[in-house]
């Protein structure tokens, strides 16, 4: 296994933290290409049917908006998911995609730590909304729940926001 692989570090985050694995776990193989497919139709705008999650945040349908934290976002945007449980995609070397599902307290406990996460994805199981962060820590979201949340937040904190 790749030691710059980002699947391979979160297995290391889980181990050395001592995670309770159902609070994150690889989606099974036969379900994973269901959840992918339904997320790209969701939420992308696909110009070609190659196109996939790979910078879609480049092609999020409407609604959508972005925002950039002067420190980092995983700091900020944890308390703007009301959902337990989430779908957390993160993109691995060969633009390589991994599905997991788990609680948003594990899922925030294995951002910080993980060294090799250019991209990551946190999508509502219900297919609500959906968040990224990009290889730029700009933070990108779909969904008039969250969107409504992230500028109520942006509101009360200027001081967070790079204008």
């Amino acid at each position: 296994m790749n030691s710059l692989s980002v699947r391979f570090e979160i297995e290391e985050v889980i181990k050395t933290l001592e995670l309770n694995r159902e609070g994150l776990f690889e989606v099974r193989k036969d379900q994973w290409k269901d959840i992918l497919r339904n997320v790209e139709e969701r939420f992308l705008v696909k110009a070609h049917y190659t196109h996939g999650l790979h910078w879609g945040w480049n092609r999020l349908k409407e609604p959508k908006f972005t925002v950039r934290f002067v420190d980092r976002p995983f700091k900020y945007i944890k308390d703007l998911i009301e959902d337990e449980n989430i779908w957390f995609i993160v993109e691995d070397l060969y633009d390589k995609m991994w599905l997991y599902e788990g609680t948003r307290d594990t899922i925030f406990r294995v951002i910080p730590e993980l060294c090799h996460l250019n991209e990551y994805f946190l999508i509502s199981k219900k297919f609500q909304w959906l968040l990224c962060e990009d290889h730029h820590e700009i933070i990108h979201l779909h969904g008039k729940e969250i969107i409504d949340r992230m500028k109520t937040f942006v509101e009360k904190n200027t001081g967070k926001i790079i204008m």
